[in-house]
């Protein structure tokens, strides 16, 4: 199997970014704890041709969590998800064992935030309602300390194949080290996701029970709050990069990921 970049250009060192991620699998082969049930992708090579970098990994037969869980029953569901959980534990386990803690450094969460995206976040009131939560939440929450680890930094179940028995991640950034609620939040975000219906509606009325599995298998003890803050974080980051692509796009993007912040403002101000 092979990852080919795209050529670079003034904006982006796309070889460098392969390059990068060839050396990290390399690494993982070593530290990750490979065994039948858990792994990480088999690095072969890395060469370069007319211009572009090019990534050679052996092949994994198997679907990505989001499809898979779909072809399984609710028990086989929820077995996955507790499995996605173990296997992101394992990563953060990886490598350096001492255990750290920082805060999660909310103030420049909030200011890329409302640098980024400010502008047309502010254009809805509900979104700019939950903004002013996430802002209120975390002045509370950054006294407190997390335990850090080096993060995938995009897990999320499009991002883990499985084949039934083995599950294996993908697109393993590993280079940031913080808290690990900013790996379980996108992969909870998007597990949201991909549970609704073209109607808008949670297609499984178990989703809730997925969610802890998820976190129970992770072994994730802490405090739900921040795991809440950080899930309405990277919302706010999705919905604001749509909504700078246009009208069309922020449309999709209030019927798709508007109905997740508003949950997550709720649940966050419950926990409050």
């Amino acid at each position: 199997m092979a990852k080919v970049s795209r050529r670079d250009d003034l904006r982006n060192d796309a070889r460098a970014k392969v390059r990068l991620e060839y050396e990290t699998l390399c690494t993982l082969q070593r530290v990750f704890p490979q065994d039948e049930h858990f792994g990480t992708l088999v690095s072969l090579g890395y060469l370069e041709s007319s211009g572009r970098g090019i990534m050679i990994t052996r092949h994994f037969c198997g679907d990505d969590l989001a499809h898979h869980l779909r072809s399984l029953g609710e028990p086989g569901a929820q077995e996955a998800c507790h499995a996605a959980g173990v296997w992101l534990r394992k990563l953060h386990e990886s490598g350096d064992p001492d255990i750290k803690t920082r805060m999660l450094g909310v103030a420049d969460k909030l200011d890329y935030l409302a640098a980024t995206y400010g502008a047309v976040l502010r254009r809805d009131r509900e979104t700019w309602t939950a903004y002013r939560c996430l802002e209120q939440a975390g002045s509370r929450l950054d006294a407190r300390e997390f335990r850090v680890v080096r993060q995938h930094g995009d897990f999320k179940p499009q991002n883990m194949l499985c084949d039934g028995t083995r599950y294996i991640g993908l697109d393993i950034h590993w280079q940031s080290m913080g808290s690990a609620v900013y790996d379980l939040a996108p992969f909870l975000n998007h597990l949201w996701l991909v549970s609704r219906t073209l109607g808008g509606l949670l297609t499984n009325r178990h989703y809730r029970q997925r969610e802890s599995m998820f976190l129970a298998g992770y072994g994730y003890g802490g405090d739900a709050q921040a795991v809440y803050w950080a899930q309405l974080y990277f919302a706010l980051c999705y919905l604001g990069a749509y909504c700078q692509k246009g009208r069309l796009a922020a449309s999709y993007a209030r019927w798709r990921i508007g109905p997740l912040i508003r949950e997550l403002a709720r649940q966050l101000g419950e926990v409050s």
